[in-house]
């Protein structure tokens, strides 16, 4: 079970982010390299979005060609639980005995998690992708199978709500490439306040 002072899993949800001091925690090591990354999350969402736009125009045009875009209230209201749901997957996807926080941005439209303890490459890129992959890309290219073409309401909700999860994900995406571009390998990946470095 997972709640606000901590879990079997060392998730503690943190609230209301307000400055960087709060996420900086430890010490970097000496030889840790900053990513080459932007410092807002407005230049993350934008520098993110034009680095996954082709594959968002794609599923974009597949949505609307196979069940078209239908938005209602309750979808929305999904969507914004699923990301709760979205950032504790990241959680569960770091090591268990790894510290993560989970915090909430709403002032710059985003919640996002954040650890102290090094990981490997490997690990970092899968922690990032967790999430999109399973609320996003799995039941969306279900969705564009025919798999739930059984249901036409349910098809409707799962394709909707897959697709916004997918676009909810742009951050995460940058963080993949930024891992995949500037990484060596078998280095090892940290946050420290508001950016992620790497050392070997």
């Amino acid at each position: 079970m997972i709640y606000g002072g901590g879990s079997m899993y060392n998730i503690k949800f943190k609230g209301k982010y307000k400055d960087e001091n709060e996420l900086k925690k430890g010490e970097l090591p000496i030889n840790a390299i900053k990513y080459d990354e932007p410092d807002t999350m407005n230049k993350i969402f934008w520098r993110g979005f034009l680095i996954s736009s082709p594959m968002l125009l794609v599923i974009t045009i597949l949505l609307f060609t196979r069940i078209g875009f239908k938005l209602n209230f309750t979808i929305i209201i999904i969507e914004f639980i699923l990301l709760y749901v979205h950032e504790f997957i990241h959680g569960f996807a770091c090591p268990k005995e790894i510290e993560k926080e989970v915090w909430t941005y709403f002032k710059e439209g985003a919640l996002f998690v954040y650890f102290k303890d090094p990981v490997s490459k490997l690990r970092f890129i899968w922690l990032s992708l967790a999430p999109n992959l399973i609320l996003g890309f799995i039941p969306f290219i279900l969705v564009i199978l025919g798999v739930f073409n059984f249901n036409n309401t349910l098809e409707v909700y799962i394709g909707n709500i897959s697709w916004m999860m997918i676009l909810g994900g742009i951050g995460d995406y940058l963080n993949i490439y930024n891992t995949i571009k500037q990484v060596p390998k078998g280095s090892k990946v940290m946050c420290y306040g508001f950016n992620s470095y790497w050392f070997e």
